[in-house]
C-alpha cells in the first residue's frame, strides 16, 4: 500500500508538472523517480511469485493432488527466451537421461529422467495446438492414463485425464501431473511435467513400473477453447500412434572414451530399403575383427541414422558357436535364419542408450573359445508404410585389449525349444514353466570355484508371449528376479541392467515363467525359431564366465497328451492307444479339442503339475558334467513368496 501511495503522489506531481510547463528540471527528476519506483515494485512482485510457489510446492508434498481441478497452468519455459519456430532448446533437454522418437517421423520426442519416487517427462511436439500422451494398458485408449496438454496465449495448461473409450479422456477428479515448464513457437509445442510413478489416485492413474509400458501419442493443430465439453480438446485424426518402451531403464556406468586402447568395430546396415509395411526383420552377417590375442568387449552402443528414429525400432547381436560360419550378406529374415546364431550377445531398443559393462568385466574376444561371426538383427517398425526409407544403422562395438578382471558370459534359462512346448488357443492366460535345478548349477559353481553375479538379463518370447520373468529361489524362498516384465513385447527386446548384482551361488534354482495370450487363436503354438511358434528365455549377462551354457527343461510330452486322454504314440507322433484315437495325429486331436478359456485353463495346470526333462549343457569338453541332461525330474515345489502386508502408497 505504501508503494502505491508512493505512486499516486509522483503521478500527481507529474499532473502538475506538466502544468506549470516552465518547471522541467522537476518533471525531469519526478519521471526518474519514477523509474526507479516501478524498477522496486517490479522486483517485489516477482519475490511475491517466488514466495507463492514455494508456498504451493509446500501444500503439494502433503499429498498426490497438484494444481486444481480446472488443471495445471504456468508461464512459458523458465529456461529463458522461447527458442524461433523449428528450433527447439538444448539446454533445456541436457538434464534428461533417456530420448525417444514416438512416430517414424520424429514429430513426437519424448525425454524423460527418474528417480525412485517421481519421473519427469518432456514432449516436445510438431504442432501448436494441443498434445496428448497416455499411459495404455495395451496400446488401445481405452483403460488409459492420459495427459493432454497446450500453450495459448503464453500460458501452458496440463490436464490429467482418463480414458473410457474411443473419445476424449474425462478430466480425473485429483489432478495428479505437475507441470513445470511450457513454450511453443512457430512449429512446436513443448511441455515438462512429472509425477509420481505409484500414483495415489489408483483408479485413474496407471503405475509406472520397469515393466515395457505401451505408451500412446497424439496431437491437434489447434488449441481447445475450454478444458472439457464440446470446446474441449477436439479430434487428433491420423495424428496419433503408440509405441512400447521401458522408461525405467536403468543407465549403465559410464566409459571414458578417450583412452586411447579403447577401439570400435561398427556393424552397419548396407544403406537397407525399409520395406512398405508395418514390421521388417533385417539380418546382416559380419565377422568379428581378428586379434592377435585376447580383448574385452565393454561398450555397446547403437549407431542411429539421423531421421530413422523413429524406424529402427530394436537391434539384437547374435553371437554364432564356436567355429560355425553362417552366410554372409544381408536379407530380411523374419526369424533368426541360422540355429548356430541364436544366443544373444547385444541388445538395444527404443528409449535406450546402450549399455557399458561394469568397470571389472568384459566380454572376451579374440580367444580360441569366442565367437568369429556375429548376426545382426534390425527390426523396422513402419506402421505408416512410408516407401523411401533407406536405413545406415546398427551396433557399435568398444573393445580393449586392456583386459579386465573377469570374463562376462552368457547363460541360457528357459524352455527348451521344441514342439513338445504346447500352447492351446483360447487361453487369456497360458503359464509355461521352466527349471533350472541346484544339480545342474551346483557341479559347474563347484567347478569354477566360487558363484556367480549377474548383471544383466535379456527376456525373450514371441509374439503371444505377454509376460516373462526368471525367479532366484534360495532355500525355497524367492530371493529375488533375475529379470521380470509382466507387460512383456515381442517387439521391444532390450538388454536390462540389475542394480544391483545379484549373486548365483551353490544350492541356488531358478525358475523361469512365461505367459501367452492366445484369445485370438485357433490352433496350438508351438515352440520354435519362428516368430509365429514360441520361444521362453532369459539371457543372463553374468562374470566370472563359467562352462555351463545352458540350464533348460521342456514339459514331458507324455504327460501333456494324457490331458487328452492318449497313452502310446509312435515315432511318426500317431495314436498307439486307446484303441478308440489310434492312428490319429496327436496335432489333430490337440486342435479338435472343444478349447475355451475355461479348457486352457484346466490344460495349464495339468501341464504345471507334470515332469519335465532336463537340459543341462556345457561348453565344449563339458557338455554334460552334471550328467543329467535327458532325464525326466518332476517340477520344482512352488516357492515361498515373502510379500509386504501394507497396500499403502508411500506419500499418499
Amino acid at each position: 500500500m505504501t508503494s502505491f501511495a508512493a505512486f499516486l503522489l509522483v503521478s500527481a506531481s507529474i499532473g502538475f508538472l506538466f502544468a506549470n510547463v516552465g518547471a522541467q528540471d522537476q518533471y525531469l527528476t519526478a519521471l526518474s523517480d519514477l523509474q526507479q519506483l516501478v524498477t522496486s515494485m517490479d522486483a517485489s512482485l516477482q519475490d511475491l511469485k517466488a514466495d507463492v510457489q514455494d508456498i504451493n510446492a509446500a501444500l503439494q508434498q502433503g499429498g498426490c493432488t497438484v494444481g486444481n481441478d480446472g488443471g495445471n497452468t504456468g508461464t512459458t519455459s523458465g529456461g529463458g527466451e522461447v527458442p524461433p519456430s523449428g528450433v527447439l532448446a538444448p539446454s533445456d533437454s541436457g538434464d534428461f537421461t533417456h530420448q525417444a522418437a514416438l512416430d517414424e517421423s520424429d514429430r513426437f520426442i519424448l525425454l524423460w529422467k527418474f528417480d525412485s519416487d517421481t519421473i519427469t517427462l518432456e514432449a516436445q511436439v510438431q504442432t501448436t495446438g494441443f498434445i496428448g500422451l497416455g499411459f495404455s494398458p495395451n496400446g488401445g485408449m481405452t483403460g488409459s492414463d492420459v495427459i493432454i496438454g497446450w500453450v495459448k496465449d503464453g500460458q501452458a495448461y496440463l490436464t490429467d485425464r482418463y480414458a473410457e473409450g474411443y473419445f476424449l479422456p474425462r478430466l480425473d477428479a485429483s489432478q495428479d501431473v505437475e507441470l513445470l515448464s511450457g513454450y511453443e513457437n512457430g512449429t512446436h509445442t513443448v511441455l515438462r511435467f512429472r509425477r509420481r510413478l505409484s500414483p495415489c489416485d489408483t483408479a485413474d492413474d496407471r503405475e509406472i513400473t520397469e515393466d515395457t509400458l505401451r505408451i500412446i501419442w497424439s496431437f491437434n493443430d489447434n488449441d481447445p477453447v475450454a478444458l472439457d465439453g464440446p470446446d474441449g480438446p477436439q479430434y487428433h485424426g491420423s495424428n496419433r500412434g503408440s509405441k512400447s518402451i521401458i522408461l525405467l531403464q536403468k543407465n549403465p556406468p559410464d566409459l571414458d572414451l578417450q583412452d586411447g586402447n579403447v577401439i570400435t568395430f561398427d556393424m552397419i546396415n548396407p544403406n537397407v530399403k525399409v520395406p512398405s509395411k508395418e514390421t521388417t526383420y533385417w539380418c546382416s552377417t559380419f565377422q568379428l575383427p581378428v586379434l592377435d590375442r585376447k580383448h574385452h568387449l565393454v561398450k555397446v552402443e547403437p549407431i542411429l541414422q539421423p531421421g530413422n528414429e523413429g524406424v529402427v525400432h530394436h537391434i539384437l547381436v547374435h553371437q554364432c558357436t564356436t567355429g560355425s560360419n553362417p552366410p554372409s550378406g544381408s536379407q530380411e529374415c523374419r526369424t533368426m535364419p541360422w540355429r548356430n546364431c541364436r544366443a544373444v550377445m547385444a541388445a538395444w531398443a527404443v528409449g535406450g542408450s546402450g549399455y557399458t559393462y561394469p568397470d571389472h568385466v568384459g566380454f572376451s574376444l579374440g580367444t580360441a573359445d569366442d565367437p568369429s561371426y556375429v548376426v545382426m538383427q534390425t527390426h523396422y517398425d513402419n506402421p505408416q508404410r512410408l516407401n523411401d526409407v533407406y536405413d545406415n544403422s546398427g551396433i557399435r562395438f568398444y573393445y580393449t585389449p586392456e583386459v579386465r578382471q573377469y570374463d562376462a558370459g552368457i547363460l541360457e534359462v528357459g524352455i527348451q525349444v521344441n514342439q513338445n512346448h504346447a500352447i492351446p488357443p483360447k487361453a487369456d492366460t497360458f503359464d509355461s514353466t521352466a527349471f533350472c535345478y541346484k544339480e545342474c548349477l551346483d557341479p559347474f559353481l563347484q567347478e569354477l570355484g566360487e558363484p556367480i553375479h549377474v548383471f544383466a538379463s535379456m527376456l525373450h518370447a514371441h509374439q503371444v508371449g505377454v509376460g516373462v520373468k526368471t525367479k532366484l529361489v534360495r532355500n525355497g524362498v524367492v530371493e529375488t528376479y533375475l529379470g521380470r516384465d509382466e507387460s512383456y513385447d515381442f517387439n521391444l527386446q532390450e538388454t536390462r541392467f540389475l542394480d544391483p548384482e545379484i549373486t548365483i551361488q551353490e544350492g541356488d534354482e531358478l525358475i523361469t515363467e512365461c505367459s501367452y495370450r492366445t484369445t485370438d487363436k485357433t490352433g496350438f503354438t508351438f515352440g520354435g525359431e519362428a516368430s509365429s511358434e514360441e520361444m521362453c528365455q532369459n539371457y543372463l549377462q553374468y562374470y566370472p564366465r563359467f562352462k555351463l551354457d545352458h540350464c533348460d527343461s521342456l514339459p514331458e510330452i507324455m504327460h501333456g497328451l494324457s490331458f487328452f486322454g492318449i497313452t502310446q504314440i509312435d515315432n511318426n507322433l500317431q495314436v498307439v492307444k486307446p484303441d478308440s484315437m489310434a492312428g490319429r495325429l496327436i496335432g489333430d486331436v490337440r486342435n479338435q479339442h472343444p478349447w475355451t478359456k475355461d479348457e486352457a485353463e484346466r490344460f495349464d495346470q495339468h501341464v504345471r503339475s507334470g515332469p519335465v526333462v532336463v537340459k543341462c549343457k556345457g561348453l565344449p569338453g563339458f557338455n554334460n558334467l552334471a550328467g543329467i541332461t535327458g532325464q525326466v525330474w518332476n517340477p520344482l515345489p512352488e516357492p515361498t513368496v515373502l510379500m509386504s502386508n501394507s497396500t499403502s502408497v508411500s506419500g499418499c
